[in-house]
């Protein structure tokens, strides 16, 4: 059997991809899930959570929303594959996976959407939303913690599954960002995990040595145990799973299926391209290739016009689809040795009807 957390699902070969860990009773559910029974099969409409590094606890996240968490490209594959299997003669399979995480594990978001990618491939029918949770509305919910501190808390530290340095200075600009406006208060971040720094037990030193009585440790990710309070409640969970399952789905009906702009996720995370010495003598650079198409077709229009052009020039053409709010005044100046040139003068306006800015309304206070 291969058990996927929150459900279990029979393997076609018998083998076991080490899950583990399903929580007792089989396939948990929810209304929309699409993970139990309805009428005389399976219902279509399948959400599926994918949880990296910023989702340490996938049992939990699974009780939490309701719906099945898989934390590998093995177990994605067969969560999708079972269900085109089980879903009612003439129904649509179509599943809906959601990246676990506030949009700094965008590894884990391009592993995604390799394996969904290869399964749409095969006859099977699949969308990728974009993460959970977007910087915007975690920024919102860092800085309620801090303004809903305990009476007498004097340091607040957010803690955190380190993902790699580039995700963890990300996150360091989104505490930063949440801590204006707190000056009476000591805001640090910490983070957990193998190579992790700074540790917990070093930035509660740090503030003992400063004074602080009285800290309070929060998550600044999707974990739900161990130490700290948990950054979102479940409820505000269960409505940001919804939401971002729902944009994605109708994105999906208007021709984006998401699985292309998640290839690229990861694309300008991380070191730059070039090594820095190339006006060095010796020096030299490397093209690379991706080894997918950048063909991202537009589902719908957006808000604005750009009218810059790039004077590289790169033989994969990519529009892209982005289902959340942005504003192109940028130019783009890749140091990648592509010697690609777009040229496009985009006077393409772009009219989000659904900003991929999920600050639901919880009723959290």
């Amino acid at each position: 059997m291969t058990q996927i957390h929150g459900t279990q699902l029979g393997s076609d070969d018998g083998s076991d991809d080490g899950a583990g860990g399903a929580r007792a009773g089989g396939t948990a559910t929810r209304p929309g899930s699409g993970a139990g029974p309805s009428g005389g099969g399976v219902s279509p409409a399948l959400t599926v959570l994918y949880a990296g590094a910023e989702a340490p606890d996938p049992e939990e996240l699974a009780a939490a929303t309701g719906v099945p968490v898989v934390t590998s490209a093995r177990q994605l594959s067969a969560v999708v594959s079972r269900h085109a299997a089980a879903v009612a003669d003439g129904a649509d399979p179509l599943v809906t996976v959601v990246p676990a995480g506030t949009g700094r594990d965008l590894t884990s978001v391009t592993q995604a959407a390799q394996a969904l990618r290869w399964l749409v491939s095969h006859g099977q029918r699949a969308c990728l939303a974009g993460s959970l949770a977007n910087a915007t509305y975690t920024v919102a919910r860092l800085r309620h913690h801090l303004r809903q501190r305990p009476a007498g808390t004097d340091a607040v530290v957010f803690l955190a599954r380190s993902v790699d340095p580039f995700a963890d200075a990300e996150l360091v600009r989104r505490v930063r960002l949440a801590r204006q406006y707190s000056d009476d208060l000591e805001v640090e971040l910490a983070f957990e995990g193998d190579g992790a720094w700074p540790v917990l037990d070093d930035i509660l030193a740090r503030l003992r040595t400063l004074g602080a009585t009285s800290p309070v440790v929060v998550r600044a990710d999707l974990g739900l145990t161990g130490e700290g309070e948990p950054l979102f409640r479940p409820r505000a969970l269960q409505t940001a799973v919804a939401t971002v399952a729902a944009e994605t789905r109708h994105l999906a009906g208007h021709g984006d299926d998401g699985i292309d702009a998640g290839l690229l996720a990861d694309h300008d995370q991380g070191f730059a391209h070039s090594h820095g010495d190339e006006d060095e003598v010796g020096g030299h650079t490397h093209p690379h290739s991706h080894g997918h198409s950048h063909s991202h077709g537009h589902g719908h229009s957006h808000g604005h016009s750009h009218g810059h052009s790039h004077g590289h020039s790169h033989p994969h053409g990519h529009s892209h689809a982005h289902p959340h709010d942005h504003d192109h005044g940028h130019d783009h100046d890749h140091s990648h040795a592509h010697d690609h040139s777009h040229n496009h003068d985009h006077d393409h306006s772009h009219d989000h009807a659904h900003p991929h800015v999920h600050d639901t309304t919880t009723g959290e206070n």
